[in-house]
């Protein structure tokens, strides 16, 4: 059996649980989804622009997402999490489409506590993600629904293929989002917008995900990678210690209170006063009306 004691201490601002049964209750949860195999989940990291990708690797289903699956994507951002050089990361799919939700497969054979626990896992992993010092953005194309839209809401940006299909279908499946995804959606769009989403699961076109303010461009079918690399390259521009700063301000205020978010700010703030590339800057003579 499972222990989820640590369920309700679970703390998603932090990205762990509080409690100290965490390793030992994760753990046990990882035992279980790896007996769900199918797929995989790689890491490509370029050192010299700074930017990763993580790519869903299982395109007989579709992408969707098995249990090995998700313990190799937090395996992949857990490595991130130490990857002091990077700046950005993009997140997409193998094949033709980003992801079709999780593996129906786990869910027909999974009990309640079990699939608890698969929302418990998804749910830090995902929360890892979004707080990584890494500028990150989403390519969805294809079938892109249920857990698949969620994944990509977890993302600082989203690009939409013409040729996606995305959409919060839970409550046709009879259930409701599971990794987190809701409050994200309502983060990200509004209460209103977010609850009609859910309420009527209708699968939008790439020009009503912009619309809507889900995403931020569409791009063309089929997609060519490249044209995604550099509308990322255009927000990384400034040094990395510096992108990775304003991130990590970002990410505070996005799951802090405002006093921590202020605190958390000044904090990050402190060491580049005065620091070299300050200095650099202030030797340079730049006049505000220039810049």
């Amino acid at each position: 059996m499972i222990d989820l004691s640590f369920v309700k201490f679970f703390n998603p601002a932090a990205g762990m649980a509080d409690s100290v049964q965490q390793p030992r209750s994760f753990s046990r949860i990882r035992k279980m989804l790896v007996k769900f195999p199918g797929g995989g989940v790689s890491l490509i990291k370029d050192e010299r622009s700074g930017i990763a990708e993580i790519v869903l690797d299982y395109p007989e289903i579709r992408n969707g997402m098995s249990g090995v699956m998700m313990v190799e994507l937090r395996e992949r951002v857990l490595q991130l999490e130490n990857w002091t050089s990077g700046k950005g990361l993009i997140l997409r799919g193998k094949g033709g489409n980003f992801c079709s939700g999780g593996d129906l497969n786990f869910a027909k054979s999974s009990t309640a506590e079990e699939g608890l626990a698969m929302s418990v896992w998804m749910r830090d992993t995902l929360t890892r993600l979004q707080r990584l010092p890494l500028v990150s953005v989403c390519l969805v194309h294809g079938p892109c629904l249920g857990g698949g839209a969620e994944m990509a809401v977890f993302c600082d940006y989203i690009l939409a293929a013409e040729d996606v299909q995305y959409g919060f279908v839970h409550g046709k499946m009879g259930i409701v989002t599971a990794w987190g995804g809701g409050t994200q959606l309502v983060q990200r769009i509004g209460r209103a917008r977010a609850l009609d989403l859910f309420l009527t699961a209708r699968v939008m076109s790439a020009e009503e995900c912009v619309e809507i303010g889900l995403a931020e461009a569409v791009v063309a079918s089929p997609v060519d990678l490249s044209k995604v690399t550099n509308w990322l390259k255009l927000r990384l521009t400034l040094p990395s210690q510096i992108t990775r700063a304003f991130k990590t301000i970002v990410s505070s205020n996005h799951m802090n209170s405002q006093e921590d978010a202020l605190n958390a700010e000044s904090e990050t703030f402190a060491p580049f006063w005065g620091g070299a590339m300050n200095k650099e800057a202030l030797n340079r003579n730049i006049k505000h009306s220039k810049i």
